[in-house]
């Protein structure tokens, strides 16, 4: 193997942070407000780190191929991200982003624009970025290394296990919204039946019993009121910063409830903005 597994570990962590800065900088000039982009809170892009990890190794020895390298970084680049937007899909429920709009696409995963961008990138990366990277491992003494990647390692599970637990809890979040939604529709319902029977009957007893179902409307609104806040607060972590961070993101079992929940979102910022 042309590279030890010290040095892929390196690889990862640093072009894993040099992504999550691409990304920060793209999404930021597209929405004028800076955004920590990425699954993770911190600041990483891990799909970035494994998709140069793959790329040196599998196409290093054509780096003296312009052709070739670019050709391998595209089809390479664009399985990975096809594969990783499946896969988080499935286990999340959710797309994470959709390039539905974008002309020759595949599923909303990958598109032929992006995928050209990830082949430049990889080939610019192998040919201009990756040499003074490996220079400045290797020169890193080898203990002092081994601790830091323990140390970021360490950083990185424990993120990954908080972004768990706030897609845990946004799902569940996301459930409640709806089942509050529903309730609220059929309270409504009721409202307006009872309304209409008592006018017909003329019964004040049946008129007086359809009078506290307002009250348990308002207290069904309070608590999806309350639900939405907690969603949409200004925490750093948590299900705020995904919605902006994914804001094509889709639920594929509580799509309406998130879809209220951008708009909210949106609702709040255009009032927060000077």
């Amino acid at each position: 193997m042309p590279f030890t597994p010290y040095q892929l570990l390196w690889y990862f962590f640093i072009y894993a942070f040099l992504g999550w800065c691409l990304e920060v900088v793209f999404c930021t000039v597209n929405s004028g407000q800076w955004v920590n982009r990425g699954f993770l809170n911190g600041p990483v892009c891990p799909i970035y780190g494994v998709g140069m990890v793959v790329v040196l190794l599998a196409l290093q020895p054509l780096a003296d191929n312009l052709l070739l390298l670019f050709a391998g970084s595209l089809v390479l680049t664009s399985l990975l991200e096809l594969a990783t937007g499946y896969v988080l899909k499935k286990a999340f429920h959710t797309s994470w982003w959709d390039y539905s709009d974008q002309p020759f696409n595949i599923g909303g995963y990958i598109c032929l624009k992006f995928s050209l961008a990830w082949g430049l990138g990889g080939m610019a990366a192998v040919r201009l970025l990756h040499p003074p990277i490996a220079r400045l491992v290797d020169r890193l003494p080898h203990t002092l290394g081994w601790v830091l990647l323990a140390v970021m390692a360490g950083v990185m599970a424990a993120d990954l296990a908080a972004t768990l637990v706030t897609l845990a809890g946004l799902e569940r979040d996301l459930r409640e919204l709806e089942k509050l939604a529903a309730a609220l529709r059929r309270g409504s319902d009721a409202v307006s039946k009872g309304l209409g029977d008592a006018a017909l009957a003329a019964d004040d007893k049946l008129a007086e019993g359809r009078q506290a179902l307002p009250g348990r409307l308002a207290d069904l609104e309070a608590r999806r009121d309350l639900l939405r806040a907690s969603l949409t607060d200004r925490r750093l972590f948590g299900a705020r910063r995904l919605l902006r961070a994914f804001p094509g993101m889709q639920n594929l079992r509580h799509r309406e409830a998130l879809e209220a929940l951008k708009a909210l979102k949106a609702e709040l910022a255009r009032k927060l903005r000077p």
